[in-house]
């Protein structure tokens, strides 16, 4: 499961809001208290979170990347310990984007969850009225050249030129195909390679997977691509993270262009 929120905030204001406990309840209203000895998230952070109403879960923290604006932790839910992770990333307009991903067998249950949090990172985004200014962070963004047949095969889905991009960002890469998200830092991007001559009925309408090798291919149409190779796998088609891809082919519109602004290529 993934949800995300972006708005006009800059990613240096979010991230401080995102790892202080003390302001959770200001943006995340399901909260009513939390109680920490850590004013700030660290890696073995326990704490408790009280709320939505009388419920209480402890946590521990166990990822801090301040570099790369990302964070987990897991919440004890009975018997059961759950892993979020979360990230904060700039974008294309200048603001920034909240990121919570969910995987495993709490990803479907967790879509309960969805809605509260979907509202919570959309306040957390939101500008403060005393933010400091801070520098605009570079994000280039690619489009998917779409062609009139795949186009209308991929209508259906959710997926057309105003709901999908290839965003590069100093950090991270982010891909939007309609409902599928892809997201991975930019060292994790280890080769990629101009292809094309896609058959239609492989690659129209929704992602497809590889049956040979696991990749993903978001094809809007058959003629050009770029095939990006990952050291560590990462998901995109199936949202539990059970599949995870080596590699994925995007049909974006300047593939030469976004291979060198990821740095790689042949």
């Amino acid at each position: 499961m993934l949800v995300e929120a972006s708005g006009t905030a800059h990613p240096d204001a979010v991230w401080r809001r995102f790892t202080h406990p003390s302001q959770w309840s200001s943006w995340a209203s399901q909260i009513r208290d939390v109680r920490t000895d850590d004013p700030e998230v660290r890696v073995g952070g326990t704490g408790r979170v009280i709320g939505p109403g009388p419920v209480a879960v402890d946590y521990e923290v166990v990822e801090v990347d301040a570099g790369l604006r990302a964070w987990s932790w897991e919440v004890v839910l009975g018997p059961a310990r759950v892993r979020m992770r979360h990230y904060v990333l700039p974008t294309a307009a200048g603001g920034s984007r909240a990121v919570m991903q969910v995987h495993g067998p709490s990803a479907v249950p967790g879509q309960a969850y969805r809605p509260l949090a979907r509202a919570a990172l959309r306040r957390l985004v939101a500008p403060a009225a005393d933010e400091p200014a801070s520098p605009i962070e570079v994000v280039r963004e690619f489009d998917f050249a779409f062609t009139p047949a795949y186009a209308a095969a991929a209508r259906p889905f959710g997926i057309t030129p105003a709901t999908t991009s290839v965003e590069v960002g100093p950090q991270w890469l982010y891909v939007h195909y309609g409902p599928w998200k892809l997201l991975t830092p930019r060292a994790n991007v280890v080769g990629a390679q101009v292809t094309g001559g896609f058959g239609f009925v492989k690659t129209a309408g929704p992602p497809h997977l590889s049956l040979s090798d696991r990749g993903v291919t978001m094809a809007s149409n058959g003629d050009r691509a770029l095939c990006l190779e990952f050291a560590e796998p990462v998901t995109a088609i199936d949202t539990t993270g059970a599949i995870r891809h080596p590699g994925a082919t995007l049909a974006v519109a300047d593939p030469e262009g976004l291979a060198a602004a990821l740095g790689v290529g042949d």
